[in-house]
């Protein structure tokens, strides 16, 4: 979708008033995207609250602003209800993956079926990269889970889940190391990304192995903990509040003390001061390298 048909979009659903949401990557650009809404006469109000994903819609603050529409940058929908009209914007970023793919293909010449899996804004960029590995006599599997074939989400890593008995590595297409390190977590075979913005490809072994004795350290801190805190948030698409109650319950059961800690945004800073031998976040996986300290 181009700013022209995102400007359509709003005049159809007779937004005057919107509220504008982003990531931090597009956070240079947003105010230029601002101006341009303002020429077609739109009131423009930015978020700079952090957006981490289509989870984490704020349509009772823009409701609250007086708006009448958001408009959502960087990410697809799935389903979320919303107070208002919201425009989601994908955002596709227009890069060609094949020179850096050509350079970098020894490292997946071991590998004959190859599966592939990126974020919203690379599709038309992994639908490249598939084309060339096929005529380079790979044999590529692409799973649709999301809205477009092969899309994943840091909390939602199934496109690759699905076809991990099918494949003999994973490659993702995109940039920094978030949700191709969710894959490898998640699956048993080994994961390389296309790094569109280091422009090469790198292997996720060492960054898994490294996050996997985080994740049994704190496991085990877990078992030996007197007072326990669960972080909630009241973000519409990552309130996990009935399963941290199950979860209370059953640490209260082994003797441990819990509390649950809401937040909207959890950081180090507001959990300061607070006399807990382990935390265990419920909010989105993002937070763990944040969280682990």
């Amino acid at each position: 979708m181009s700013l022209e048909n995102v400007i359509k979009e709003l005049k159809e659903k007779k937004a005057k008033k919107v509220f504008v949401q982003y990531p931090e990557g597009l956070k240079l650009k947003v105010v230029d995207i601002s101006k341009s809404l303002e020429k077609e006469g739109f009131e423009v109000i930015l978020c700079l609250e952090p957006t981490f994903g289509s989870c984490d819609l704020r349509d009772q603050e823009a409701k609250r602003l007086g708006c009448n529409a958001i408009l959502h940058i960087g990410h697809s929908d799935f389903g979320m209800r919303s107070e208002m009209p919201v425009i989601y914007w994908e955002y596709e970023i227009d890069v060609d993956p094949i020179p850096t793919l050509k350079k970098e293909f020894d490292k997946l010449k071991p590998f004959k079926k190859i599966g592939l899996i990126t974020s919203v804004q690379y599709v038309k960029a992994m639908n490249k990269v598939k084309k060339y590995l096929e005529k380079n006599g790979k044999e590529v599997f692409v799973e649709k889970v999301l809205k477009y074939p092969g899309q994943i989400l840091g909390c939602c890593t199934y496109a690759a889940e699905k076809i991990d008995d099918k494949v003999d590595t994973f490659l993702y297409v995109g940039s920094g190391k978030f949700h191709p390190l969710g894959v490898a977590v998640k699956t048993d075979k080994p994961v390389y990304s296309l790094d569109l913005e280091k422009n090469e490809v790198i292997g996720m072994e060492k960054e898994k192995m490294k996050y996997l004795k985080k994740k049994a350290w704190h496991n085990s801190r877990l078992e030996d903990a007197k007072n326990v805190g669960i972080l909630v948030s009241w973000k519409k698409g990552q309130n996990r509040i009935d399963e941290a109650r199950k979860l209370k319950v059953g640490l209260e059961k082994k003797g441990k003390e819990v509390t649950i800690l809401a937040f909207d945004r959890v950081t180090k800073e507001k959990l300061e001061g607070l006399k807990f031998d382990v935390l265990v976040n419920m909010i989105c996986p993002r937070f763990d390298d944040e969280l682990y300290f």
